[in-house]
């Protein structure tokens, strides 16, 4: 470890005060009843029998009916309705998978082609990009010019490769190949009808694999209903679903406002704290979008408050003797040892033991008390690598950037995150699952760092402006004496590589559900929307009020 400067016991750093939340209590005046739900979901019901038939009994000759019924299975997942048709998907696509080669042998159709490999893939199958997509090349191994004509086929195509792994090296070709023609498509507003060309515009900013799943369902709904050939019974079961789901949005978003007005501990925050109990909330929607899932969501936003107040506390307000001493409260486990503490380290180990008492009822009232056990492990860990981030930015020795990427990416939550999102799962998570987490898996690993990266890529000017000097871009900047915008270039082709990392461990690991593994692509895809613009989380203006706005304020009309 290189020496460096030291920051004495004092706290001298300069922080800015962050705007308040734009919507504090504004869900509170929205009025749902259970009549209104009670009302949808039998309307839901029945329009879920004819989508069920669609799928079972599609009519046609037995290769082309599997193929219509992968293109439905698209618009499922698509338009945020898969989850109702699970069961009847996963058997779907195993069937078809086992005639994978006689499926795809005369297909020469772009689009078709690559919703395929995007479905076989999503659900688990090891599709052959080279078998799929090869036929699209000329004998000097360019991709054949026609294709670029095809603007839904190139669209499909490039969404596919982001399905991609390590040694898919076919799909890196295709990548600049979809991209250039894509970009100037996009720009030029080439493409016809002009919905076509918005969903490209969308898909270039955040493809669909690397999207929250409820803000691609609202974005999916907007282009389907423009489709010529959209089919009535899905359009409306996506429509009417989607304002089921707005209906318990809401009350989740009362619910946890109401929560957070009546702790007795608001008036005690610190003066720079970030109060976001709806962008907590929104974190929480970025892991699981479905309404068997309002509690996870609930409990999942009640601990990102958690940990926000604990960073702001430990990071802006206290000494490392402070943090030290919250570290070993922490550790302890025991509210009697909170006289030990002062200020908003007392008040930021209140509100954690708050936290964790609501999750102890609700657990034991589950009979899974053995997951208050992994999530308060989770949180002893998460504390600890605090510590040790406050101490590299304030003494005088500077960690090597891997030393600082391992501890960096447990510091930002990353495992605990999960872990919460895995808790929120009910009875669906199982102890195997916790024990496949505290083992860390290298796809959990991979996105951990993915995590350090791209938070320290966004907040670098802001950390080094106010003096904190724990990040990984500042880092491997001194380490490697670079310039920052070498850095960046470096760490740009870190993530693209993770991504094909996390694809491939999910379709190696089999032993784990289907489900837990989404929390893990769904964790990775919060980070995509959180970083892809700004630090949507910290921001309350931009692309925040903008995900907001889309999912929660923005009428659909039926």
């Amino acid at each position: 470890m290189e020496a460096k400067r030291k920051v004495d016991h004092e706290i001298g750093f300069d922080f800015t005060k962050l705007p308040p939340s734009k919507w504090g209590d504004h869900f509170l005046t929205v009025t749902v009843t259970d009549s209104d739900i009670d009302a949808l979901a039998n309307e839901i019901e029945v329009l879920k029998l004819k989508v069920r038939d669609m799928l079972i009994w599609y009519s046609g000759d037995d290769g082309e009916a599997t193929k219509r019924k992968i293109l439905i299975i698209h618009f499922l997942v698509s338009l945020g309705l898969a989850y109702h048709f699970e069961n009847e998907i996963e058997h779907i696509v195993k069937i078809a998978f086992e005639k994978i080669a006689d499926l795809i042998a005369d297909e020469n159709d772009l689009y078709t082609i690559s919703i395929m490999f995007r479905v076989f893939r999503t659900y688990g199958h090891n599709m052959s990009s080279v078998d799929v997509f090869k036929r699209f090349k000329e004998d000097d191994e360019k991709f054949k010019r026609y294709l670029i004509n095809d603007f839904k086929g190139m669209l499909s195509f490039y969404e596919a490769l982001h399905l991609g792994t390590t040694t898919d090296y076919i799909l890196d070709e295709a990548l600049s190949f979809t991209l250039s023609h894509l970009e100037t498509i996009a720009t030029g507003h080439l493409a016809s009808p002009g919905h076509i060309s918005r969903l490209i515009q969308k898909s270039l900013h955040i493809p669909q694999h690397m999207n929250i799943e409820a803000l691609v369902a609202r974005e999916y709904i907007s282009f389907y209903e423009q489709e010529e050939n959209h089919d009535e019974t899905l359009l409306k079961l996506a429509k009417l679903n989607f304002k089921f789901l707005q209906l318990h949005y809401f009350q989740e978003l009362k619910t946890i406002t109401m929560w957070w007005r009546g702790l007795d501990h608001t008036s005690k925050l610190p003066p720079n704290f970030r109060e976001r109990t709806v962008e907590t909330w929104l974190a929480a929607l970025m892991m699981y979008f479905e309404p068997q899932f309002s509690l996870g969501r609930i409990m999942s936003a009640k601990f990102y408050l958690a940990i926000t107040f604990l960073d702001d506390a430990c990071d802006t307000y206290a000494s490392i003797d402070e943090v030290r001493n919250l570290v070993d409260c922490i550790e302890r486990w025991d509210p009697d040892y909170m006289g030990e503490l002062q200020g908003h380290m007392k008040t930021a180990f209140k509100f954690v033991m708050c936290v964790y008492k609501e999750y102890e009822d609700i657990l034991r009232s589950q009979g899974r008390l053995f997951v208050l056990e992994e999530m308060i492990e989770e949180f002893k860990i998460l504390v600890r690598t605090n510590l040790q981030l406050v101490k590299w930015a304030r003494e005088d020795c500077m960690p090597s950037f891997d030393e600082y990427i391992e501890a960096g990416g447990a510091e930002i939550g990353s495992y605990a995150t999960i872990a919460c999102s895995i808790m929120g799962l009910g009875e669906i998570s199982k102890k195997i699952d916790f024990e496949w987490l505290r083992s860390r898996p290298k796809v959990v690993q991979v996105l951990a760092a993915k995590t350090r990266l791209m938070d320290d890529i966004t907040d670098y000017e802001e950390d080094i402006g106010k003096g904190y000097t724990a990040n990984a871009l500042n880092y491997y900047i001194k380490q490697h004496g670079v310039t920052k915008e070498e850095a960046i270039k470096v760490f740009d082709k870190m993530i693209k590589y993770i991504n094909k990392i996390v694809n491939e461990e999910c379709l190696k690991t089999t032993h784990i559900s289907r489900r837990v593994l989404n929390q893990i692509i769904n964790y990775g895809r919060s980070l995509d929307v959180l970083y892809t613009s700004d630090d949507v989380f910290n921001h309350r203006e931009g692309m925040l009020k903008e995900y907001i706005t889309t999912l929660l304020v923005d009428p659909i009309h039926l």
